[in-house]
């Protein structure tokens, strides 16, 4: 369960943060406890813990950036995401509190998902999450069996390969192949947050389960060979080393 705190002294704006955060949460199947502060030393006085805060800068009482530097002092792994309207506040919200993000206000929906994208990647392992798939095809031992909802954890998926004569998508997994009626970019944009990346038209490969590239082909963990197109293969590789670099890295 991810704990997400909002600390914001005006309560529309705090509730539009909620409903925005709730939603795209929702979306991405992660379940999370949103909870909203109206001043910063309530935050502050709260025995909970925080994973990720999305915190006001310019309160009537202790102002953000106060808050965020105490947060800071008693745990470095909590992330923070600032928001103001003063974009002047910027510098000094990252050099005091090493701000996780910073945005301006009004909060959109898309600058927010982007944030939150941002932090699944870097707490894979926190938010553990996994992606729902309807009238699925089970494949297992030379058996089939049809389920209307199959629920599988990000970290299982090896590739989804799509099945053009049959428009449908193919998900592998490390025990079970599935397949399923979608269209390609529907998947590459539900994968986007996650450690995948495209190695040709069709491919879409989980970074955390290839084994090694070698010219234009990528062999994967669970011993299959998959193409990498010469047109995607500088893009590729570049996600690719960012991985290695940096577990967090996948967009």
């Amino acid at each position: 369960m991810i704990k997400i705190a909002i600390c914001d002294d005006n309560n529309e704006e705090l509730e539009l943060s909620r409903k925005i955060i709730s939603e795209i949460m929702d979306d991405y199947k992660i379940p999370c406890e949103i909870v909203g502060f109206c001043a910063g030393e309530m935050l502050l006085h709260t025995d909970l813990d925080f994973h990720l805060i999305f915190l006001d800068i310019i309160m009537d009482e202790k102002n953000g950036i106060a808050v965020g530097n105490e947060i800071y002092r008693r745990n470095r792994q909590t992330k923070i995401i600032f928001q103001t309207s003063f974009k002047e506040y910027c510098k000094d919200a990252i050099n005091a509190s090493h701000a996780f993000a910073f945005l301006e206000k009004p909060l959109t929906r898309e600058e927010v998902k982007v944030q939150l994208e941002a932090f699944i990647e870097s707490d894979m392992d926190l938010t553990n999450p996994s992606m729902e798939f309807k009238n699925v095809i089970c494949l297992h031992d030379g058996e089939e069996e049809i389920q209307p909802v199959v629920s599988l954890p990000i970290r299982e998926i090896i590739y989804f390969c799509y099945l053009k004569a049959r428009k449908q998508v193919k998900i592998v997994t490390e025990d079970s192949e599935y397949i399923c009626k979608a269209a390609m970019v529907t998947v590459e944009e539900k994968m986007k947050p996650f450690r995948f990346a495209t190695s040709c038209r069709g491919i879409l490969v989980n970074l955390e389960n290839i084994e090694r590239v070698q010219g234009y082909d990528i062999f994967l963990k669970n011993g299959e060979k998959v193409t990498l197109s010469q047109k995607r293969a500088h893009e590729f590789k570049v996600k690719l080393g960012g991985y290695i670099q940096n577990p967090g890295y996948g967009r």
